[in-house]
């Protein structure tokens, strides 16, 4: 037997000798009105329904009367009601924090299902269990539910609800610091009639985006749309909702130094949180609260409020908020030099982010180690701590991460176009809040890139301090990796600007004689062009209709890996010739004498991040084709090449005719 179904039962026993509560008439008072002529089963299924109207005044009220319905639908074997009950009886402990329970519930009410069979209820209870799953920290398994939830959903055709799952997903990749793909799941979500028409996930919506800005350090757009959710008549949202939101603006107070409107805000959602018995809501308000004492400087407040936040989530099982407060107790300690404390909470923190996989937030750990070691005298140690936060680093940011960046690029390209498409049907307001988004995304990207450049200045300054001209293996090896990082990273950058910037508005095009262009690239490639011996030839070109930076990043580029992947010791041929294509296009090719590019590989070598050689010998990001296609399909032309393996390539574009 289930522990749920052990405090069910129990308190049937207490409840027992009630002579109204096993008694149809105990239902029907339940509903407030005569309704003598519902069967047993109908009756179950319409208090059922009424529940979510006592849960906005008392989970309490509406859990009792879930145990009496629940009780009562076992005693006449109704099993559809015994379903839908362990379904309310989860989302109901959910609501309430207890996240252990809201997924027993939902197994629960899954055993019960197996014999309905019923793939709308199925559907359910896999959201139900992700959502337990994610405000527990195990981000994977919520996934994989949610997942489930969707393909269910998906099979019914019902479009509002996995417009629900994507909001949820959305929650999954902001808790593992994806804000990108988070992102492109709230727009899903966003963009559907249906969502925009129901108050409740609309605020939740908002309450989410909201967040996401707050997590770029936005603080105008999170405010917005935290606004947006109190501005919605309160008794159409959840009172939670109401609570998270309070305590995300008194967060954005706090980064804002206004600590009276952070308290004021963040009392309010602990004083709601308290109201409905939201334990999650309460340790949420309380590691809020330990947030403004640490920084006030009152670190005794601090701890305490911390380790109240702690023990809440301990007692409800919420691992990731368990580690936070772990992290935030270590540094408040650190401040108060309290460093076998600290390391102890920090080393608790690594093992369950560990656990948890939550790569982003174990960075900030092995940072905070790092330095606790270093003002203890520890260097060796420090330093230690120094290499395994920048092999983090390097793994956050591998080849696998630059696709997920690849295929999101692409995937908001795509949502751009359908809201351009649907502009008609859609209010401006609407336009305006994607377009906010993506530049969210964008910004967010050059975020986390810029971050490893940080972690390598790190590395410098101690290996300076300690080391100087005395520099061993490992400081050898510390130097070896700051060179290394800040060279790829520093041209990722640099490249991943370019291609954001490219492709600009057309309508500010002019007429760009390419001579002048190629003049421009023969220079800034000068020292390529006479190390390689290469020979351009090209004759007078003409003039186009385009924006000149934009084509001289085209021709550049182009030019640049003809030099980079020419044959050993035979100079590069580089020709350049123009051909009229119609009334409106100039058809240019740039050929070739180099390697050639694989037959396999020609499709791909215009997509972002994908490189045809990925080996030491030809460096490179694998932007720059991406970047000249954003660049010509932006004036309306179309690129393409071929190309002979081990004999040379040929490039082909479209520029429009002045």
């Amino acid at each position: 037997m289930s522990d749920i179904e052990k405090q069910i039962n129990t308190f049937h026993a207490i409840k027992s000798e009630e002579t109204t509560y096993m008694s149809r008439n105990f239902l029907l008072e339940i509903l407030g009105q005569e309704r003598g002529e519902l069967s047993d089963e109908e009756l179950v299924m319409e208090v059922l329904d009424s529940v979510d109207n006592r849960c906005n005044s008392s989970y309490e009220d509406a859990l009792e009367c879930i145990f009496r319905v629940y009780h009562f639908a076992k005693e006449i074997n109704f099993i559809q009601g015994l379903v839908y009950a362990g379904i309310k009886l989860g989302t109901l402990y959910w609501y309430k924090g207890d996240f252990k329970l809201s997924i027993e519930c939902f197994r629960l009410a899954s055993q019960y299902n197996q014999t309905l069979n019923n793939v709308d209820y199925n559907a359910f209870i896999n959201k139900g269990i992700g959502s337990g799953y994610l405000r527990m920290g195990f981000f994977k398994e919520a996934l994989k539910h949610y997942l489930k939830a969707l393909d269910s959903y998906k099979k019914i055709k019902k479009e509002y609800e996995y417009c629900v799952i994507y909001n949820n997903i959305g929650a999954i990749y902001k808790e593992m610091g994806d804000y990108g793909k988070a992102l492109s799941y709230y727009l899903k979500s966003l963009n559907n009639r249906k969502i925009n028409e129901d108050d409740k996930l609309s605020a939740n919506l908002y309450l989410n985006i909201g967040i996401l800005y707050y997590e770029q350090e936005d603080h105008k757009n999170a405010l917005k749309y935290f606004g947006k959710v109190l501005e919605m008549p309160e008794k159409k949202i959840l009172q939670k909702v109401i609570a998270d939101t309070y305590g995300c603006m008194g967060q954005v107070y706090l980064k804002l130094e206004n600590e009276k409107e952070a308290l004021e805000f963040i009392n309010r959602g602990l004083e709601i949180s308290q109201k409905i018995g939201d334990k999650a809501g309460v340790a949420l308000s309380y590691e809020e609260l330990g947030a403004i004492m640490e920084a006030r400087g009152e670190y005794e407040a601090a701890i305490i409020n911390y380790e109240e936040a702690l023990k809440n989530n301990r007692e409800i099982g919420v691992h990731a908020h368990q580690a936070n407060c772990l992290f935030h107790l270590a540094k408040v300690n650190c401040q108060m030099k309290n460093y076998e404390i600290a390391e102890e909470q920090l080393k608790e923190s690594n093992r369950i982010r560990k656990e948890l996989n939550t790569k982003f937030h174990l960075t900030k750990n092995y940072e905070l180690l790092a330095q606790l070691c270093y003002d203890t005298g520890r260097f060796r140690e420090s330093c230690d701590y120094k290499d395994k936060l920048y092999e983090l680093q390097k793994e956050i940011y591998s080849e696998e991460k630059t696709k997920i960046l690849a295929e999101m690029q692409t995937r908001f390209e795509l949502q751009q176009r359908d809201l351009t498409i649907e502009k008609l049907q859609f209010k401006q307001e609407t336009l305006l809040e994607a377009n906010q988004e993506l530049e969210l995304f964008a910004g967010r990207a050059a975020h986390d890139l810029k971050e490893p450049l940080r972690v390598m200045s790190s590395f410098s300054s101690l290996l300076v301090r300690k080391y100087g001209e005395q520099l061993d293996s490992k400081g050898k090896k510390c130097i070896h990796y700051i060179y290394e990082g800040t060279q790829r990273m520093d041209k990722l950058l640099t490249d991943m600007l370019i291609y954001a910037k490219s492709g600009a508005n057309p309508t500010k095009s002019t007429e760009v004689n390419l001579n002048d262009v190629m003049l421009t690239v023969e220079s800034n490639l000068k020292l390529a062009i006479t190390e390689k011996q290469a020979n351009l030839q090209y004759e007078k070109l003409p003039n186009v209709k385009a924006i000149n930076v934009g084509v001289v990043q085209l021709f550049q580029n182009i030019i640049a890996n003809a030099l980079k992947f020419s044959k050993p010791d035979t100079p590069p041929v580089i020709q350049i010739n123009t051909v009229t294509h119609d009334e409106n296009f100039y058809k240019i090719s740039i050929k070739d004498n180099g390697i050639g590019i694989p037959e396999s590989q020609q499709q791909k070598v215009f997509l972002i991040f994908e490189r045809v050689h990925t080996g030491s010998k030809y460096k490179g990001t694998g932007i720059g084709l991406a970047t000249c296609k954003k660049i010509v399909e932006s004036l309306g032309g179309k690129i393409w090449l071929e190309s002979i393996e081990g004999e040379g390539t040929t490039f082909f574009f479209l520029l429009p005719k002045v």
